[in-house]
């Protein structure tokens, strides 16, 4: 079985299921247990007291807890206290981002970290504002009380949310699959939960009657519109839904299997990929010496079609014009132990219209004639500035296909006939679904609940046909077969640390090639760990600080242009909180973790 044919299985049985790599944290602990209290106040403002337990297998510096931040939402008052071991905490402002960092000590004198076998409760209490919404017919508490991006599971929670009045409120626990309980108790929301697993959230949704807020609400959110039906709708269909997909559960596997047959034989009619008498195991060297953004484009995989450009492009391009003298690189002393990393722009001579609108993107963030990523970072926070940098990138993209793989050439390394096919199957599966799934609804009869059910799945398996890469349903020509093959096949060489050892480059030139090529296939980590310890034994060779690509790399600014995309997205997914929240979309939350 090749990888296509994988890689389509895994992607049908994956349909259902959403797979979320954890984060590794080098510190080994636990959260048995948490208890959150939360005071709504009448003026609007809300006070958090949290009670988090840790449990520590190992060493470690202490322990931060994040906390999110929506437009014109502060904390203020904090508070924070711990038993178990001596403390000291900073907070960080993150942008949209408040980290409370709180370092553990074992010893009165904080000179020495906590140890194996350690439990400590942290206790933080603070004043939040602008959480609750009032809005012309009701006022709103949309609150996570453990939020989803904790690095650990929490093992037990126990929360009460106490209101102004104790007339009983409507209220709901989001998501509508958790497995937390709720009751009304003199006043109070009670909720626990025997556990909430890593990336998952407990959220309590609440509507507060206008008369039980004063007339003034300074610490509130202000919105002038009605929300409070729309907010029953949308927590009803969350409830209808979540009762759905519970039935479609028990009979998903067997409808899989048969709905999955017309996709099967798109793939396997046009989706297999042409054999090639190509019998190398490894290349050795750059099989060709294309753009490492031609490169990049022309290899799929999961969440990418064949043709399309996307972040390790431009990391690449940013690199192979440091490699070739185009930019430079530049650093300053930013704390005792960090340093801030710039690019400054060499020469602009003889660079392709792609890179030179790669380099003016990059200017947009110029101070003093360098180009400085923590300015980058600091621009991309505010929402013009993100989606600008967004836009510009996706026209880069855009412009170098347009230059290098127009559709007469895009087709001598492609066929994408299968995913047109597949596209197609998608829009009249949708179509099929939806005529099936009213009819099922409005005309009663025998089994028509079951009809619902395969409409709704039959749907799923649409939509997947459309949003699944091309190079599942569609295949690599020839040519275009022979030239990813020797690029897996130098993908490969370079992830195998034994094998670079066994045959380094002989130059730091070609060394410096690996990095540019292996940033765009995705690899760049291996290539510079070998680097840095087979060229420059571990950095104990000064000559790395000559090498600007290197240099790049080791000050993070690979990392850097990583981070711009995130903050970008991120800046622009954040943007408009004047709108009603979605179901998981309440205020609080965040997470946190040990470090």
């Amino acid at each position: 079985m090749n990888f296509k044919t994988k890689a389509f299985a895994i992607l049908l049985i994956l349909i259902f299921c959403l797979s979320i790599l954890p984060t590794a944290s080098a510190v080994d602990y636990s959260i048995p247990y948490a208890n959150v209290d939360i005071q709504v106040y009448e003026d609007g403002l809300i006070n958090v007291y949290e009670e988090i337990d840790y449990h520590f297998d190992s060493s470690a510096n202490g322990v931060y807890r994040d906390i999110p931040l929506k437009r014109n939402q502060s904390v203020e008052n904090l508070r924070v206290y711990v038993e178990g071991a001596y403390y000291d905490y900073q907070i960080i402002d993150q942008g949209g981002m408040e980290r409370i960092k709180i370092y553990l000590y074992r010893d009165a004198a904080k000179t020495q970290k906590i140890t194996s076998g350690t439990d400590v409760k942290v206790y933080l209490q603070y004043d939040f504002t602008h959480v609750v919404k009032v809005y012309n017919d009701v006022a709103e508490l949309q609150y996570k009380v453990w939020g989803d991006e904790w690095e650990e599971d929490l093992g037990a929670l126990d929360a009460v949310i106490r209101f102004p009045d104790d007339t009983k409120l409507e209220y709901w626990i989001n998501p509508a699959y958790s497995d937390a309980k709720a009751k009304w108790s003199d006043g109070n929301l009670l909720i626990s939960s025997d556990g909430v697993s890593e990336g998952s959230y407990v959220e309590a949704r609440a509507l507060i009657p206008l008369e039980e807020l004063s007339s003034s609400t300074p610490y509130a959110q202000h919105i002038n519109k009605n929300a409070g039906d729309e907010i029953r709708s949308m927590q009803k269909s969350e409830a209808d839904t979540q009762t759905l997909l519970s039935t479609v559960g028990s009979i998903v596997n067997y409808l899989l299997v048969a709905l999955c047959a017309i996709p099967l034989a798109i793939y396997y009619k046009f989706g297999r990929e042409p054999k090639t008498d190509y019998q190398g195991i490894y290349e050795h060297e750059p099989p060709t010496n294309d753009p490492p953004a031609f490169v990049n484009a022309l290899m799929g995989g999961f969440g990418k079609n064949v043709g399309d450009l996307d972040q390790k492009a431009f990391q690449a391009t940013i690199m192979d014009l440091i490699n070739r003298g185009k930019l430079g690189v530049d650093s300053e002393d930013d704390t005792e132990f960090t340093k801030t990393t710039f690019l400054t722009v060499k020469s602009m001579d003889g660079l392709e219209r792609y890179e030179r609108e790669l380099v003016d993107i990059l200017r947009t963030y110029e101070l003093n004639g360098r180009i400085s990523f923590s300015y980058m970072q600091d621009c991309l926070r505010e929402e013009n500035q993100a989606r600008s940098y967004q836009d510009r990138y996706n026209n880069w993209c855009q412009n170098f296909k347009n230059d290098y793989l127009p559709e007469e050439v895009f087709e001598e390394y492609f066929d994408q006939k299968g995913s047109d096919y597949m596209m197609y199957f998608g829009i009249g599966a949708l179509i099929l679904s939806i005529i099936v799934g009213a009819l099922s609804i409005f005309i009663h009869f025998r089994g028509s609940f079951i009809t619902t059910l395969f409409a709704i799945f039959f749907a799923i398996v649409g939509v997947a046909c459309l949003i699944m890469p091309s190079g599942i349903g569609g295949k690599y020509t020839l040519k275009g077969k022979l030239y990813t093959e020797r690029w897996d096949k130098f993908k490969k060489f370079l992830k195998d640390y034994s094998l670079i050892k066994e045959h380094p480059p002989e130059s730091i030139a070609i060394w410096n090639q690996y990095l540019v090529y292996a940033t765009a296939l995705g690899v760049a980590d291996e290539v510079y760990k070998a680097m840095k310890l087979h060229v420059y034994g571990g950095l104990d060779n000064p000559n790395y600080t000559t090498n600007d690509l290197f240099m790049f790399y080791y000050l993070g600014g690979y990392n850097h242009v990583n981070s711009s995309f995130a903050t970008a997205s991120s800046t622009i997914s954040a943007a408009n909180n004047d709108s009603i929240g979605g179901i998981g979309g309440g205020s609080g939350g965040g997470g946190g973790g040990a470090f």
